[in-house]
């Protein structure tokens, strides 16, 4: 599901509601009306003092209009006492900004944007632990200062950490680099990615988050089975598309053809995209051809994390 779906549904729901809660007012007033013969009668006087003012304005007599506006809203005061005499609630919404209509000044409401991102969050949320993975809890604490072989992973964990946290803030679809988070598993690779996610997701961005698996697996069986597009133009359009474990899925020409489009249809769109790759460039370049390695290696910024598993160290702790 994208965001914008996420916006027509949360849209939909919302005026679903609204419409239901007029329509049990407004059925709570034809009853009043059929059962109270003083409140039908008040009623009929507004109705009729109200076509009397707009023709007695044509006709240019002022004062008897004034006298006319006060006794529409002495009978609008009663037809209101009446009203709340029978217990009848006037509509209420749950934004009181829009409405419930979802739109104010032709915007889209706050309200809704905020539906739509939970609702979005929560689609994620189903293959990938999205609300779990954040910035703030990204520790260091598990890459060491010094390996067997002179590296400092504490230091490069930083650097990549730091990276990532300003790409959020300062993320541009129109401009932002696109990035290829490579190493073993269980480094953070799938955490950094998913806490930018989460970042741009807030701020309503249309983020497209999937294992290279699942969303190549997805896109093929639409375009076999159902003779549709639709996932695969989402993947090229939206804002940032973030494919993790690539390398994961099962390569066959189809996907061979459908990773070098992606990548090469968004490099061209100047649309960024975040692969996260146990590969190295030598298996990439093996497994989807020089042309897929070739725009990886040079219109990418890629970074190499290190350390040891992080996932295993947890699991020992536990």
């Amino acid at each position: 599901m994208t965001k914008r779906e996420c916006y027509d549904i949360c849209l939909e729901q919302k005026r679903s509601l609204r419409s239901a809660r007029v329509a049990t007012r407004e059925n709570a007033l034809l009853a009043l009306e059929e059962n109270n013969k003083r409140y039908k009668d008040v009623k009929n006087k507004i109705t009729a003092v109200g076509t009397k003012i707009a023709l007695t304005a044509i006709s240019g007599g002022k004062a008897q209009v004034e006298d006319l506006r006060k006794t529409l809203l002495e009978l609008n005061v009663q037809r209101e006492a009446m009203i709340k005499e029978a217990g009848i609630d006037a509509v209420r919404y749950d934004c009181e900004k829009c409405k419930d209509t979802g739109y104010v000044n032709g915007a889209l409401c706050d309200c809704v944007k905020k539906a739509a991102t939970e609702l979005y969050l929560s689609e994620i949320s189903e293959s990938v632990p999205i609300k779990d993975c954040r910035f703030d809890n990204f520790s260091l604490d598990y890459y060491p200062d010094k390996t067997a072989d002179g590296g400092n992973p504490k230091k490069r964990m930083t650097e990549i950490l730091k990276l990532c946290r300003e790409y959020a803030i300062k993320f541009d679809p129109a401009s932002s680099e696109s990035l290829l988070f490579m190493g073993n598993t269980g480094l953070g690779k799938t955490h950094l990615s998913l806490a930018i996610a989460y970042e741009l997701i807030m701020n309503g961005y249309n983020v497209i988050y999937g294992s290279a698996y699942n969303l190549f697996a997805k896109i093929e069986s639409e375009h076999f089975s159902e003779h549709s597009d639709k996932s695969y133009l989402d993947a090229v359009k939206c804002d940032l598309l973030i494919i993790d474990d690539l390398g994961g899925e099962f390569v066959s020409p189809y996907i061979l053809s459908l990773v070098y489009n992606i990548i090469n249809t968004r490099l061209l769109a100047r649309k960024p995209t975040i692969i996260n790759t146990n590969l190295s460039m030598a298996d990439i370049n093996n497994t989807y051809t020089p042309r897929v390695a070739s725009r990886l290696l040079g219109d990418y910024t890629a970074k190499k994390f290190i350390g040891s598993d992080v996932r295993q160290q947890k699991s020992i702790k536990k």
